[in-house]
């Protein structure tokens, strides 16, 4: 009979060492991007679910939002909480939209 030797893992598998690429009021270099953004933040929130192929309506329902931004934030690892994401979409909807831009720019999505 063969001795198996079994190693365990190393590290926190469920951590997430990101952060966002720019903060939360943050506009990069380009104006009407941000213009867009706060002078027609639906229009920018829909062509930012089209973009990730998210369901459109998911950014009219209670919460949907918030989960979109959880989404983009645990897919790339970014540090953060789902409450932290609510009191953001809550509270600075287009600084947030924004921001999950920025990121996807910056991921070259």
């Amino acid at each position: 009979m063969a001795n198996l030797i079994k190693t365990q893992p190393t590290g926190d598998y469920w951590a997430f060492e990101n952060d966002w690429d720019t903060g939360l009021c943050h506009c990069r270099d380009d104006l009407g991007i941000c213009c867009f953004a706060y002078w027609c933040c639906p229009c920018f929130t829909c062509q930012l679910h089209t973009r990730t192929q998210a369901c459109l309506c998911t950014w009219c329902l209670p919460g949907g939002s918030t989960a979109f931004r959880a989404k983009i934030r645990t897919g790339f690892r970014i540090r953060g909480t789902v409450c932290r994401d609510a009191c953001v979409i809550c509270f600075c909807p287009c600084c947030a939209v924004l921001q999950i831009y920025n990121e996807l720019e910056h991921q070259g999505l």
